[in-house]
């Protein structure tokens, strides 16, 4: 089996400390919104403002990457994401000691959101690309793999840290993950590659959201998204309620859920798309099922052994679905289109986060495990999508080998 080019893993490095600030931001905020005086319904506007903005920048984003090169547009992401992390902290910190309440200290961590939706949002469509850039069709779905193994490795460690280092200071765990994404970005800045390809730069593609090789793809994103956004933004919710509601320190037995979930993130990453190369097509497959199942295991827990062994099977079905997704995506659109297919899967994902406040949150508030139903339902009604789609067979039976003389061209009329 032949070597990765190793900027995988440097790409991978960078969003571990991407995945570990996120980890901290998810699993902090819904138990000290309560104390910061802060509603269900406003804890989500500070997930949704954030998803919002990337929503919107993704696509720009990828785009640019494909006309000034990969490395820079990473940076900015990067960089973006370490001063999203030090100035929710810095809210954090004045709204438990009472300096900044009320709609103030909403603002400001919206504000502090809204620049990791902004900025931060460079990074992933310009590391997805850069993969499909050094990697063959074969070895997409490993490239991939990979890449995202960091980001969950990051949701392992990031709560696993915040678990000791939130007894010392709130903050502390935001300004360590901080300074190794400016690590990072200085480490990535002196290695070579990522810069623009004038060859690629000549042919412009003209790739649409809609387009055939497109939309299927991003349809499986919205929903992976949507279901992601509503275990996200309730489980610390649910651990509180339902499964440990007697425990001085719900988020300590969140937190370990989470870490699982991650857990069985890279087993589905690195285990089953890089080390197995199971095929994107049948990655997609097995991926969307585990997570229909998962969610339906969450939703009948009421012990912490149930809910864990869920939450790991959700990692796993997430793990192996996000990475089939995206190296589908990008064997489906052509070399010329990478930066800019993967701004769009980059804007599809966060539309969870956007709506979730205003389905999962209601559902959450009148019956605790309605949010899981509803992500059992949606994963096994895109399972059904994924097995009769066109675009989907094309790729489950690899019509990306069948280039010849001109791979885009191919590619594109598949």
């Amino acid at each position: 089996m032949k070597k990765l080019p190793s900027i995988i893993w440097l790409l991978s490095g960078g969003l571990f400390f991407v995945g570990a600030g996120q980890s901290v931001v998810f699993i902090t905020i819904p138990p000290l919104a309560r104390d910061l005086g802060l509603s269900e319904i406003q804890t989500g506007s500070i997930f949704a403002s954030s998803a919002l903005a990337w929503m919107l920048f993704s696509p720009y984003w990828g785009k640019l990457s494909d006309r000034i090169g990969r490395k820079i547009v990473v940076l900015v992401g990067l960089l973006g994401c370490a001063l999203s992390l030090i100035l929710f902290s810095s809210a954090l910190t004045l709204g438990t000691s009472n300096i900044l309440f009320g709609w103030k200290l909403l603002a400001v961590l919206i504000l502090a959101r809204l620049i990791n939706g902004i900025l931060g949002s460079a990074t992933r469509p310009a590391a997805g690309a850069w993969i499909a850039d050094v990697t063959s069709l074969d070895e997409r779905g490993g490239g991939y793999g990979r890449l995202n193994s960091g980001f969950s490795a990051g949701r392992i460690v990031g709560p696993a840290l915040a678990g000791f280092l939130l007894l010392i200071s709130y903050t502390l765990p935001f300004y360590i993950f901080s300074l190794g994404l400016l690590i990072t970005t200085l480490v990535l800045l002196k290695r070579p590659g990522g810069n623009k390809d004038p060859k690629v730069l000549a042919e412009k593609g003209n790739l649409k959201m809609f387009d055939n090789r497109v939309w299927p793809f991003l349809l499986v994103g919205a929903c992976l998204g949507l279901c992601n956004a509503a275990l996200v933004q309730t489980t610390s919710f649910y651990f509180q309620d339902v499964i440990t509601p007697s425990a001085a320190n719900p988020i300590t037995f969140a937190s370990i859920g989470f870490m699982l979930a991650a857990f069985g993130s890279i087993l589905g990453q690195l285990l089953i798309a890089d080390r197995l190369r199971i095929s994107p097509g049948s990655l997609l497959r097995y991926g969307t099922l585990i997570s229909g199942i998962s969610f339906l295991g969450i939703s009948q827990s009421d012990s912490l052994t149930s809910i864990y062994i869920s939450l790991l099977l959700f990692g796993l079905g997430q793990g192996t679905l996000g990475t089939g997704l995206a190296a589908a995506l990008s064997l489906s659109v052509g070399h010329k289109n990478q930066g800019k297919a993967n701004g769009f899967m980059g804007m599809t994902m966060p539309i969870g986060h956007v709506i979730s406040p205003f389905i999962a949150m209601p559902l959450y508030m009148i019956s605790p495990e309605y949010p899981y139903l509803l992500g059992c339902t949606a994963m096994f009604m895109t399972l059904i999508f994924v097995q009769v789609n066109v675009r989907h067979k094309w790729i489950r039976h690899k019509g990306y080998r069948k280039v010849t003389l001109d791979p885009n061209q191919s590619v594109e009329e598949g």
